[in-house]
């Protein structure tokens, strides 16, 4: 009885820190979700070590949390998607009364590595319209990724690839409008990755510590080389803090331009070994 109150009061908690500081709409049904997830989590997690925590809060603020703010990225873009088709319908002089699509539902958004499904999963939950694929390489994983899928009520898709044979696959390749990734050490071999599969427009948003971001050696500086190869820019950078931790985290959100060369990605394990 007392681990149910007090996950509840910590689900409260979330729930008013998410509204507050990320995602404006956090429906019934959304704490609903999330609170499925943790408790699948959980369990799975005792069997085959799917994600490091230290308690369940370190899984809700440093995990869930975290991974809201990718769906505040994703949200704030179409926003501004969304006024710009408003104005242009509107010089078109378009029936205000014609029913529309919404905005979400025409995009494609990837989460690269995934893991335990974060950031996508908790993306999912928070923007239910999106069309979501989560890309992992390991098969206990993409179990648990079946089972929560079916929980939660989800259409997902599942790969279990490695994202390099992806990247070079037609099916996938410039499909997607986002691709996720929270799982980066080294910048530039997870551009290589992730750029080829963004059609030109898209977001590769990378969520790293503020510190990581800053490196010569894993940061920015030394992507500049990648990005000029693959054919993308860095856009924005999001800066945030999340509650009880001390290190500053930020999003990078990188823009495709235009085509990548058709030789990116090269073969599996080369990225990482010689980065660009």
């Amino acid at each position: 009885m007392s681990d149910f109150i007090e996950n509840e009061t910590l689900f409260t908690e979330f729930e008013h820190y998410a509204v507050k500081n990320v995602i404006p709409f956090f429906s019934k049904e959304t704490r609903k979700k999330f609170e499925t997830y943790f408790y699948e989590l959980n369990k799975w997690n005792k069997k085959f070590n799917l994600i490091s925590f230290k308690n369940i809060r370190d899984l809700v603020y440093r995990h869930f949390c975290d991974s809201l703010y990718s769906a505040k990225a994703i949200s704030d873009i179409l926003t501004v998607y969304r006024l710009s088709i408003y104005s242009k319908r509107k010089r078109k002089r378009e029936g205000a009364g014609r029913k529309q699509k919404s905005a979400e539902s025409a995009f494609k958004v990837a989460d690269l590595g995934t893991g335990s499904g974060m950031p996508g999963i908790p993306v999912k939950i928070a923007l239910p319209c999106i069309k979501l694929t989560l890309i992992e390489s390991i098969t206990k994983k993409c179990r648990f990724l079946n089972n929560i899928n079916n929980k939660l009520g989800f259409n997902t898709e599942i790969l279990n690839k490695r994202a390099e044979e992806i990247g070079q696959n037609t099916s996938y390749r410039q499909q997607y409008d986002f691709i996720l990734s929270r799982a980066v050490s080294k910048l530039s071999p997870n551009l290589e990755i992730s750029i080829p599969l963004l059609k030109i427009g898209g977001y590769f948003i990378v969520h790293k510590t503020k510190k990581s971001a800053e490196s010569s050696k894993d940061g920015l500086q030394s992507a500049e080389n990648a990005l000029k190869h693959l054919g993308a820019k860095l856009e924005r950078t999001i800066y945030y803090n999340l509650p009880e931790y001390e290190s500053d985290y930020c999003i990078l959100i990188f823009k495709k331009h235009k085509d990548t060369p058709a030789n990116f990605p090269r073969k599996s394990g080369i990225p990482e070994k010689n980065p660009l």
